[in-house]
Formats: C-alpha cells, sequence, structure tokens
C-alpha cells in the first residue's frame, strides 16, 4: 500500500481497500464484461479517541501517533459468464479464495469479512447475450497510519538565551542533529557510551545534495592526521568494539548519497512540514545503519564526528541524524 499523507481522505481509504480486494478476480475473458469490485454501500467509523490506535516511536526519533481510519463497508464481486453453471463456478471460485485468505487478509485491515448475499446469476440479454454473478461482502476495514500531530519538524537543537544583557547563550543538543539547505551543523558524540547504530530521518524532493560526509572517531589531543579508511566497512572494523584498532581514524563518502546508500529502510514513511513549499506535506523515509560491534566511546575526551563537508545542503532537502546507543 503506498504511504498516505495524513490524515488520508475517504476516496484513498476506499481506494485502498478495493485495491486489496482486487486480486480475488479471475481475469478479464473477452468479450465478457471484465469483473469488478466495486462499494456498494461504506460508512466511517470512529477508531478510538481522535483516530487514535495508541502511541508508537519512530525508530529513536520520538512519538508518532498510530492512527486509523475504519470503514463498515458492503463490497460487491461483479462476475460473467457465458452461462449460469460456468457463473456460479467463478464465485464458488473466488469465495473459496477469499475465505483461504482471511488471515493475510486480517493482517491487511479486513478485521470483519463475511458473505452476505450471493443470488443466482442473471441473464443480460443481446448485446451482452451473458449471465452475471455477483456477491455481497460486508467488511469492516481497517486503514492504518501515522501521524505527526501537524508538527513541522523535529526537535534537534534548543537554544537558551543566559543572560541577555551580557548576549550570553548556549544552544542544548542531544544525540541528534538536522542538515539541510540553511544549516548542517556537525554531530558529535562524546563519552562515555556505546554507539550501536545511525538513523536517519530523510526528505530529499529533488536531486540530492552533492557534498561529501565524514564520519570520524577521535579524543581530545590525539596527535597528527586521522587514519584515512578508503571504506565505512574498514573504517568500522578498526574503531568499533571494546579494544579497536584505532582511536583516531575517518572516512570520508563522496556525496549524501553515497552515505544514505550505506542505511537500510527502517519502518514506514512519516509527514512533516511543507519545507520546500510545494502545498504538499513533506515525506521523510526512515533509514538505519547498524554498528555491530558498537563503537566504544570509554571517557568525555573520546568522541564521534559526522559532518557534512560543504555546509549547508546545496539542494532543498533536510536529514535528521541520530546516534543510538549499543554495547
Amino acid at each position: 500500500m503506498p504511504p498516505v499523507a495524513n490524515p488520508p481522505t475517504l476516496d484513498q481509504v476506499v481506494t485502498a481497500m478495493v485495491g486489496v480486494l482486487n486480486p480475488f478476480l479471475p481475469p478479464p475473458a473477452p468479450p465478457l464484461p471484465n469483473p469488478a469490485v466495486v462499494v456498494a454501500s461504506v460508512k466511517e467509523r470512529s477508531v478510538g479517541m481522535g483516530s487514535q490506535r495508541g502511541a508508537d516511536a519512530l525508530g529513536p526519533f520520538g512519538a508518532v501517533d498510530p492512527k486509523g481510519v475504519r470503514l463498515d463497508a458492503l463490497v460487491r464481486f461483479q462476475l460473467w459468464a457465458l452461462g449460469p453453471q460456468q457463473a456460479d463456478d467463478a464465485f464458488s471460485t473466488l469465495n473459496t479464495q477469499v475465505l483461504a485468505a482471511r488471515d493475510n487478509l486480517f493482517v491487511q485491515g479486513f478485521l470483519r469479512l463475511a458473505l452476505e448475499s450471493a443470488p443466482p446469476p442473471d441473464f443480460f440479454p443481446p448485446p451482452l447475450n451473458n449471465w452475471r454473478k455477483y456477491a455481497e461482502y460486508r467488511v469492516l476495514y481497517e486503514y492504518s497510519y501515522t501521524d505527526s500531530d501537524s508538527a513541522s519538524s523535529l526537535i534537534a537543537r534548543i537554544p537558551i538565551d543566559i543572560d541577555t544583557q551580557f548576549g550570553e547563550s548556549t544552544v542544548v543538543t542531544d544525540e541528534m542533529t538536522r542538515w539541510d539547505n540553511l544549516n548542517a551543523p556537525s554531530l558529535e558524540v562524546r563519552g562515555s557510551i556505546g554507539i550501536g547504530g545511525l538513523w536517519m530521518l530523510a526528505f530529499v524532493p529533488g536531486a540530492a545534495p552533492t557534498g561529501s560526509v565524514a564520519l570520524e572517531r577521535t579524543f581530545d589531543g590525539a596527535a597528527g592526521p586521522p587514519v584515512n579508511h578508503p571504506s565505512l566497512v574498514s573504517f568500522l572494523a578498526a574503531v568499533a568494539g571494546p579494544n579497536p584498532a584505532e582511536r583516531h581514524a575517518i572516512v570520508t563518502l563522496a556525496s549524501f548519497t553515497n552515505f544514505r546508500a550505506a542505511f537500510g529502510p527502517a519502518g514506514d514513511p512519516v509527514f512533516l512540514g511543507d519545507w520546500n513549499m510545494d502545498g504538499i506535506p513533506d515525506q521523510y523515509n526512515p533509514l538505519a545503519l547498524a554498528i555491530t560491534p558498537a563503537i566504544i566511546l570509554p571517557d568525555v575526551t573520546d568522541r564521534l564526528l559526522l559532518t557534512y563537508q560543504a555546509p549547508p545542503f546545496d539542494q532543498v532537502a533536510v536529514a535528521y541524524l541520530r546516534a543510538t546507543k549499543g554495547n
């Protein structure tokens, strides 16, 4: 099911429901009319309070609200055949397949599905000169989606004025940063901590940023330049684990695209704001990179740096990046 911006329209939910049922139809057999699934009636039902199904987290990026739209619908399968017996046989095959797939349909949102009526076949005189068999199923269908409750962004940095008279201020961060076409501050994580992975929440509506990305493990007072690794694999092999071969090393990925390619998909998209101002909620894709064994930063002087080397992005895009703990 393709992602739908929250909240989905009723038409989108109905289309998604019919899309799950269409594969049960027999293939077209000209000159017979095409078989079809149509919705004879539909009522929207509530799902919890405010459509909420509870609370969840988008990986390490904080809470999102699992929500749902529930439909009480009468769904009609229309089948065509050259004779009444063939029409009944086609329905029997379809009904058997639907019943056999009940568990899978439940996973796809069909909380209830029951045959309500299957009248005898109808004859349609020339020019059709065919028989139609229809069967109606009463279904309770729930379409699930995640909602950011109209949030336009995630909080990555909190500026705080300490003494406005003297212009003193600071910025509170944790193991997360945000890169975009206005700013791209480095992510710096200091010990003591074990880093078991990196997560990314990426919105790239067009061309990807072209600047390179560097990942460096180092410590305060390190002498000389860091060991330069040719690949992320060799870098992680050298700096990870309880007794790393190197504590002062770096790897540079040629572009943001190469950096993003090191991550794998990590869940359903989430919609946040409208950064590119096209009037459409921005779709962010969650991605994750596991680091096993973890990069151990035993002391506050040890640090891991993730740097976009030509800040800010040279294309309209946003990436939230977070380091997660591991052993």
